[in-house]
This record gives structure tokens, C-alpha cells and sequence, in this order.
């Protein structure tokens, strides 16, 4: 009685265990078809992606030092349907960098450019292709983008919506905001006529003097290799407390005696051509030992500071963007002063140097 009662016992339990792993199996096979249903999608948009990847162009990057290509020639006729402009601030410098950058984002985002008549870049320069209006049509304008940092490259501003006007507010002084046109731009800052030619006489005298002082005579067919380079000294309210806290430098004698003999070692005729807001100052410390020091007989006209500046062959800056736009239109080797703005200040806070200054020009 005892053996049947123990064996049914021992039947009834393997009978419950089998019973058990016929469960778990049946719950372990479900699982398993559910995991793979998910993972198949899953591991398809993976290999999916890695095709897709191996075709795709290289994503847009903005390399730092270098240049960006000149894309002047693309045409973006096809989606320019709003408009984008700037409210312009500041002397004839500041500007420049004002239109240069609205030019060229309104060409990298498909925006028509509009510039106020009443401004003085568009006073300067008859040629600008921007569209000209007053301020009342320039004020009808929505969506206003505010720049972060006044002296750095913002990348966002290349991807603004085209479908909305734009107003720009800041001073956008990087040339990364406009080297793509670059080409375009040099042919919209042309100057007046009437200013190329008192500039072209006012250069062909300083040329004539120099030729007296050292006793040299004009080459029958004009040619005679002589450089012309262009110095900007800008002190004036730089000097202001105001201004010297929040980072605002000037450049010192040093400096100036010190990139001037960069040229003279390298050229061995050479004028240099001063531009400047404090001409006592430049007169007292500017010395060359083998060039010829000019100084700009244009006093309070910086239209024609600025066309002298940018017909020598190589230039001078000190600190300010009347200097920097000189060089820029120059086209030629640039030394700049490498101790502006100064260190651990507001402005300098705003500045990112590679922004700011072009990476070919020689920092000293």
C-alpha cells in the first residue's frame, strides 16, 4: 500500500514538472519571436544608416584658420522672396562690416539685402547692390536676430529662415560673414571718381618727393619698384577711461617703429602713408630710417583715408576697424597689433582673434 501511494506521489510530480517546463518553454519561445520581431527593424535602419553614411557629402564645416570658398557666383534668385537688413551704427569702419555682413548672409540664406540711403557706407559707395531704402520701409521689417558676440563668427546666422524679413542688431565684425563674396564685395567698394583721382594725385607727389630725396630719377617707361605701404593709427577717444576699462587699447612707439622696420628690411624702396586721428602724436613718434614717412593731407575726410589706404600695396594697423577695411582693400600683407583688445576684459571677452583678424596677417 505504502510502494502505490509513493509511486503516485512520484507520478503526480513529474507529471506538474513536465506540465512546468512545457510552460516555461512555450513562454521562453514567445520571448524569442518577440525579441526578434523588434531587433529586425532595428539592425535593418542600422545597416541602413551605414550605407547611407559611406554616399553622403561631407558635412558643411568653417575651418579655423583658413578661408572659406568664394560662392559669389552661385545664384540664389530662386528663393529670395523676404528681404533682411541691419540697423547701421558707428563711423564709416564699423560700417562696412555692417554691409559686408548683411550682403552676405542675405546671399548665404536666400534674403534680399536692403540698405538705408541715409547710411554713410551707402553714402561712400555708390556701387553697392543691396537695395536702398529709407528708414520708415527698413522699419516694416520683423524678426530680429541679435548677435551673441560682436567680434566672433556666429554659425547660426548661415542657416536663417528665408521664409520670414530679418533685422540684424550688432556689428557682426567677422570677416567669416562675408568671405564667401568677397570677389563681389571688393567691386561694390569702389570709390567715387572725384576721391580716386584727388587720392591719385596726393599719391603721385609723395611718389615724386621721394624720388627727389634720394636722387632718383623716373624710369623712361614709368616703372620704378617702389612700395607704398599704408599705416592707420587710431587713438582719439581710445584714450577715454570709459574706453581703457572696458578693454580698448592703442598701439604704442614700439609697435609702430617695429613694423616699420619689417618693411624696410624687406623692400628697399618704400613709403609709408599715414592715416590718423592724432596727427601731433604720429608726427612725434613715427621715424623711418630708410623709407619716406607721408602724412594724409585729407584731415576729416576718412572717405579719402579710406581710398588711400586701400590703393598701397601693404599695410599697417594699429587697433579700430577704420584700419582693418584699409588692409582688406589693400589686398596685400597686413601686420596688426597683437596686444588689442586687452587681456581679461569685456571687449576682449567678445572677441575670438581668428574671427576677427584674417588668418594670413602677421600678428606683432
Amino acid at each position: 500500500m505504502l510502494i502505490r501511494v509513493s509511486l503516485i506521489t512520484r507520478c503526480c510530480t513529474l507529471l506538474l514538472a513536465g506540465r512546468w517546463l512545457h510552460a516555461n518553454n512555450h513562454r521562453m519561445a514567445s520571448l524569442l519571436i518577440c525579441l526578434t520581431i523588434v531587433n529586425i527593424p532595428i539592425v535593418c535602419i542600422c545597416i541602413g544608416y551605414m550605407i547611407g553614411s559611406y554616399f553622403m557629402p561631407p558635412a558643411i564645416t568653417f575651418p579655423s584658420p583658413g578661408i572659406i570658398m568664394d560662392m559669389s557666383s552661385m545664384n540664389y534668385s530662386w528663393y529670395n522672396s523676404h528681404n533682411i537688413t541691419v540697423e547701421f551704427v558707428g563711423g564709416l569702419g564699423n560700417q562696412m562690416f555692417q554691409y559686408a555682413s548683411l550682403y552676405g548672409l542675405g546671399k548665404a540664406n536666400g534674403l534680399k539685402p536692403l540698405v538705408s540711403e541715409h547710411s554713410l557706407v551707402a553714402r561712400t559707395f555708390r556701387a553697392l547692390r543691396a537695395r536702398r531704402t529709407n528708414e520708415t520701409n527698413a522699419g516694416k521689417l520683423y524678426g530680429f536676430y541679435q548677435e551673441r558676440r560682436s567680434n566672433a563668427f556666429d554659425q547660426r546666422t548661415f542657416s536663417l529662415n528665408f521664409m520670414r524679413n530679418i533685422r540684424l542688431e550688432g556689428f557682426f565684425q567677422s570677416w567669416r560673414y562675408f568671405d564667401h563674396i568677397r570677389s563681389d564685395l571688393r567691386k561694390q567698394y569702389a570709390f567715387r571718381s572725384g576721391a580716386v583721382r584727388l587720392v591719385d594725385d596726393f599719391l603721385h607727389e609723395a611718389l615724386g618727393n621721394f624720388l627727389l630725396s634720394r636722387h632718383d630719377e623716373m624710369p623712361a617707361d614709368g616703372k620704378i619698384d617702389i612700395k607704398f605701404v599704408g599705416v592707420h593709427v587710431r587713438r582719439g577717444d581710445f584714450l577715454d577711461s570709459y574706453n581703457v576699462e572696458k578693454g580698448y587699447t592703442v598701439a604704442d612707439k614700439v609697435y609702430l617703429s617695429k613694423a616699420i622696420r619689417y618693411y624696410e628690411n624687406k623692400y628697399q624702396r618704400v613709403i609709408f602713408i599715414v592715416c590718423t586721428d592724432d596727427l601731433p602724436w604720429s608726427q612725434e613718434n613715427l621715424v623711418a630710417s630708410k623709407g619716406m614717412i607721408v602724412f594724409s593731407k585729407f584731415q576729416n575726410r576718412p572717405q579719402l583715408d579710406m581710398c588711400i589706404l586701400s590703393k598701397c600695396n601693404h599695410s599697417i594697423i594699429t587697433v579700430g576697424t577704420f584700419g582693418w577695411w584699409g588692409a582688406w582693400l589693400a589686398g596685400g600683407e597686413t601686420v596688426y597689433y597683437r596686444d588689442y583688445p586687452r587681456a581679461d576684459t569685456t571687449l576682449r571677452d567678445n572677441f575670438r582673434m581668428s574671427d576677427y583678424y584674417l588668418p594670413q596677417w602677421i600678428a606683432m
